[in-house]
């Protein structure tokens, strides 16, 4: 099993259903997804940490232009916490 697919079994198909996942890319390193349904973020990518925590990046991207607006990076957490960030404005759970 790859680190991205471990990451998509963690997170759980709720979890990736509520928040509208969709072109999901195996990095290697870990996953990187699009989301639907938030003002606040387009893009999430999920990185292993050789600590064995997670680090994520959070990316609002311009429709218009294709252009990187913002960049939010997160500190390291285990995979437990990545399910109850609220960056997104969106449900994460049931």
């Amino acid at each position: 099993m790859t680190i991205a697919q471990t990451i998509i079994q963690q997170l759980g198909r709720a979890c990736l259903g509520l928040l509208g996942a969709h072109t999901l890319v195996d990095l290697k390193d870990g996953l990187l997804f699009h989301i639907q349904g938030s003002e606040k973020v387009d893009a999430i990518q999920i990185i292993l940490h050789p600590s064995d925590t997670y680090i994520m990046t959070f990316w609002k991207i311009e429709t218009e232009t294709r252009k990187l607006n913002a960049e939010i990076p997160f500190t390291t957490m285990t995979w437990r916490k990545v399910q109850t960030i609220d960056q997104t404005g969106l449900y994460t759970r049931f």
